[in-house]
């Protein structure tokens, strides 16, 4: 037998991380996570990887297996489902945010099962151990998977904190007797291969965010992930020790909250809160304000700040802490909410802080180094990562041993056996999008006309023919028009240009008053507009 994995994504990017495992005609699938557009995708919501590759899987699809409840690793479920009717398996916290998701959806959320570290699960010839690991969102595992070819770990995100405020730890004794069992095959998170050493710890960033708020003169914002409860938790035990009121600001932190308090869990999110009517009733020194938006989205909260568009105002000597990572692609979006705050008269602090305000949830090289080790694969896979971070990883594997390190990305059909592995083939796959209401492609979503009409806009023109003289009128949008003075030229000169031709096929004819349009207004602007032609002609006209 033989091991097969096909990415359709999270390999050559960062997220939407969906990878297919195959054995003996048995088909799983490990994590189901989305990405969000880039500028490229105006009025897109959501990128989707290429479900329809589920619908020609030969064989049994048995389902998802989750690893945690991250938008990247989560987010297409709902479109599987709408798909397939197959089960989800996900720890408790994960499968509350799941439930969150199907409901918005309006799907019934009967085909979940909850599973815990400790467990055993057998889907087909995959038998499954869930490893308990700490990451930057609570309750995340590693699957353990044993098969007839061999066994496989795949890591999901991690990073290796003693100091998570719930008391969760990483299962190292759980990796190294998995290893000591014999891997096959280590797949691992890349996400931070670049960054020397270790990542702190969240109790060291507890201390760093307690110091940073006593040491503040008026009020204080912080900006974090609302996916990050360890972080959140931190925050408020510095509000309590530093005296101050607690003022929630973005919808989603209070969906996590409420995904954490059904959970359970062993944090404490018990405030002091206070609601945004009541801020008047406090001192800047105590109050502190928890804000989502930490990428510069104009409409999240510290956006709406920072432009004046929200009702709580930036007063001088106000302070805000950003507790988080720039995403690369949004730094100068990031940077336009700093200078909004800095502009108010706030002390903002990002990079490079006194205190340590922010950890990654991904493991740094040497803990990388330290799960190579302890696992000691005959094959190395790195995953979750562009082009580059896969390759470093890869030197990584090398470094520490590994025999046959294997650098795969989305698409490619890897095969895996005692003896090897290898890309097999290589399969197309095109990425879906969800628009709000509608899924579909590039192409029925017209996503690339989108783009064309931001860059080039658009234009209406109608020609009456029949009657003396041939009317013609013009409806633009986002063109130049030079105050008016193009549309009038374009008047004049298509109407002799029109009577110059010979044509009695009206779809002709349309098609040259499509292209006059268009021609001249590149003449004139630079620009290639959307032109969209109607032609009306009494019966009889040539």
């Amino acid at each position: 037998g033989k091991i097969t994995m096909l990415p359709l994504g999270g390999l050559g990017a960062i997220g939407m991380n969906n990878m297919l495992i195959g054995c003996d005609g048995h088909w799983l699938m490990l994590d189901a996570g989305v990405m969000f557009p880039d500028k490229r995708c105006p009025g897109i919501d959501l990128v989707l990887p290429s479900l329809d590759v589920l619908d020609r899987l030969e064989g049994e699809f048995h389902g998802v297996v989750l690893t945690h409840g991250h938008e990247d690793h989560i987010g297409s479920l709902p479109f599987v489902r709408k798909r397939h009717d197959v089960r989800i398996w996900g720890t408790r916290f994960t499968l509350g945010l799941v439930r969150a998701r199907f409901a918005e959806h309006d799907l019934d959320v009967s085909c979940l099962r909850e599973t815990t570290p400790g467990e055993h699960l057998k889907l087909g010839p995959f038998d499954i151990d869930f490893l308990r690991v700490t990451h930057s969102i609570p309750d995340c595992v590693s699957l353990a998977i044993r098969t007839p070819v061999g066994n496989v770990l795949f890591t999901g995100d991690f990073k290796i904190d003693a100091g998570l405020p719930c008391g969760t730890r990483f299962d190292e004794a759980g990796y190294r007797a998995f290893g000591d069992e014999g891997v096959l095959l280590l797949l691992a998170d890349s996400t931070n291969i670049q960054r020397n050493g270790r990542t702190i710890s969240e109790e060291v960033v507890a201390g760093g965010l307690r110091e940073a708020i006593a040491e503040a003169p008026g009020r204080v914002f912080i900006g974090l992930f609302s996916s990050n409860l360890y972080r959140l938790h931190s925050v408020l035990a510095a509000a309590r020790a530093t005296g101050r009121k607690v003022c929630l600001l973005g919808r989603s932190l209070h969906k996590y909250l409420q995904v954490a308090s059904e959970w359970g869990g062993n944090l404490d999110f018990s405030g002091p809160f206070v609601s945004e009517s009541a801020l008047g009733s406090y001192e800047d020194h105590e109050l502190l304000f928890v804000c989502t938006g930490t990428q510069g989205e104009p409409r999240a909260a510290l956006g709406r700040i920072a432009n004046g568009m929200h009702r709580v105002k930036v007063h001088n000597e106000d302070t805000l802490l950003l507790s988080s990572r720039a995403i690369p692609g949004n730094l100068r979006e990031i940077h336009e909410m700093i200078d909004g705050f800095t502009r108010a008269g706030a002390h903002v602090f990002h990079r490079n802080p006194p205190w340590p305000i922010h950890a990654s949830g991904h493991a740094a090289r040497d803990e990388l180094e330290d799960v190579l080790r302890w696992v000691r694969p005959k094959i190395f896979a790195p995953v979750h990562g562009t082009r580059t971070f896969l390759e470093d990883h890869a030197d990584l594997g090398e470094d520490c041993g590994v025999k046959r390190v294997c650098v795969f990305e989305n698409g490619d059909l890897l095969q895996v056996d005692q003896d090897g592995a290898q890309v097999l083939d290589k399969i197309p796959l095109e990425a879906w999008y969800y628009d709000g209401m509608h899924v579909g492609t590039r192409e029925t979503l017209g996503v690339r006309q989108r783009a064309d009409l931001a860059w080039h806009g658009a234009i209406a023109v109608s020609v009456s023919m029949g009657d003396e003289p041939t009317q013609v009128r013009l409806d633009t949008r986002g063109v130049f028009t030079d105050g008016g003075r193009l549309e009038s030229e374009l008047k004049e000169t298509i109407v002799p240009y029109l009577d110059r031709l010979e044509i009695l096929d009206n779809d002709a004819l349309r098609e040259e008053v499509r292209l006059f349009t268009r021609r001249f207004f590149k003449r004139a602007t630079g620009k290639k507009p959307q032109v969209m032609a109607s032609l009306f002609r009494k019966p009889g006209a040539a």
